[in-house]
This record gives C-alpha cells, structure tokens and sequence, in this order.
C-alpha cells in the first residue's frame, strides 16, 4: 500500500473589494466541500486495495469521459487541474501518456488520486500533487501538449475559473489538445419550474456553497472565445441519466 502525505501548495489571492473577498471566500467553501467529499475512509481504502489493475477502465463515468481522457494518450505532457480522484490522468496514462500531472486544491482529492494512481498501475507515469490557480501561474509557458479539466470550470467562482482559462491557454503549446468537461444548463425558466433558486440568473448554492453556474453552450463558447477555438462540442450522460445534457469542449489554443 502505498504511503501518501500531501502538502498543499496554495499561494496568496491578492484581491482587494467586496465583490472579490466574496469570490475567495466562494472558492475556499468549494474546496473545504470537496476535500471532505473526496475523502477516502479506512474502510474505503481497503475497498479501492481490492480492485482489479485493470478497473481504471471503469473510472469514467461516461463513455464519452473515457474516451476524452484516453485520446491523450497520444500526447507527451499532460496536465489534469482540478483532478479530484484522478480519473481522467490516470486513464490518460494507462492510454499511453507517460507524463501525466494531476492537481488538485483539495488535499484529500490528492490522496485518493494517489492511492488510485498506485492501484491501478499509473504512479509510475504521474505527478500527483496539491496546488491551485497560483502554481500554474509559476507554470512556463507552452510546458503541456494536453489538458483536461472536467467539472471545475463550471463550480466556481468566475473570477477563478477566467484565470484558469487563461493560465491554460498560456501554459499549453499551440497544438494542445484541450478539453473542458461541464454540468448541464439549467436556464432560469427551467429553474424556476424546478423550485431551484439561482443566484443573478445562473449561480446554484446547496447549503451555502457554490456547486454550478449554470451558462449555455453559446455563453461558454463565448467565454472560451477569448483564448482558444472550440473545435467541437460534445453533448453527454453520466450512467443512469436519461438524456446527454452535460458538455464536453474540445478547444485548441488561439
């Protein structure tokens, strides 16, 4: 088993107003809410030691996701942000990549993503650690031919995510392969049908922490405009949903 101790890299916001103490204090919920959620028990631990090496083939939730995650496995570099239990970096690695780096802001997503890495055979090709938007920042430019950052973009403060976007299309090379996964698009007329409350419009709270915001497919590319070319969009399911309503943006740097 392997021995996991994770030191968190977190830097220093330096961000004056109310408007941006809001954003930190949004994104530093999102964080506390995930580092508990990802957070594996003894008894989990001894669950995951039990799996086969060859389960990384069901991490995904998706076949879409999969499919995502192991076309770069052709690339040489790849970086995973935001990679909670890392999924996506280790099936990129299992698919041929043998420089996958996978971060996350959440210390115990870190760990779980280790101790996935261990068993399903992938530590050996991956850097696993916990930063947030300030190491990417100490990034050198053009460093990674691919990344992947799956169900953040869309969980966060605005400020944070414009500066991982931009962050991201500094730091991979012109041919990078990009992709954005995201949550469906609540409009709010649907919403409000559903008894669901959004703040300004497209911002969801769930017991006072930021869980999505919720824009268009139109209204992200726009966004997404400002740094790459959306290539193509593809619309998906997780297992048990009826319809394929959440987003996967391939992107290639402008």
């Amino acid at each position: 088993m392997v021995n996991v101790s994770v030191n968190c890299y977190t830097g220093t916001f330096e961000y004056i107003g109310a408007k941006k103490i809001k954003m930190i204090n949004d994104n530093d919920k999102i964080i506390d809410f995930w580092d508990k959620a990802l957070k594996l028990s003894d008894e989990d631990k001894k669950e995951v030691y039990e799996y086969g090496v060859d389960d990384w083939k069901e991490l995904a939730p998706s076949e879409k996701l999969f499919m995502a995650a192991a076309s770069l496995g052709n690339r040489k570099k790849v970086l995973d942000y935001g990679c909670g239990d890392g999924w996506a970096g280790i099936i990129a690695a299992k698919s041929g990549c043998g420089d996958v780096t996978a971060v996350d802001p959440a210390p115990s997503a870190v760990e779980t993503a280790q101790i996935y890495a261990d068993v399903f055979g992938a530590k050996d090709h991956m850097n696993i650690f916990c930063a947030d938007i300030n190491r990417l920042k100490e990034t050198p430019d053009d460093t990674y031919d691919g990344f992947i950052c799956s169900n953040v973009i869309d969980v966060i403060p605005d400020g944070v995510a414009e500066e991982i976007l931009r962050e991201a299309a500094r730091i991979v090379t012109g041919e990078a392969s990009v992709i954005i996964g995201m949550n469906y698009y609540i409009s709010p007329e649907m919403a409000k049908e559903k008894g669901i409350e959004l703040k300004d419009g497209n911002r969801l709270y769930v017991d006072g922490v930021l869980r999505m915001v919720s824009r268009s497919d139109e209204e992200w590319s726009e966004i997404f405009g400002k740094y790459f070319t959306v290539e193509r969009l593809e619309h998906f399911a997780w297992q048990g949903e009826p319809d394929e309503r959440r987003r996967l943006f391939y992107l290639k740097r402008i």
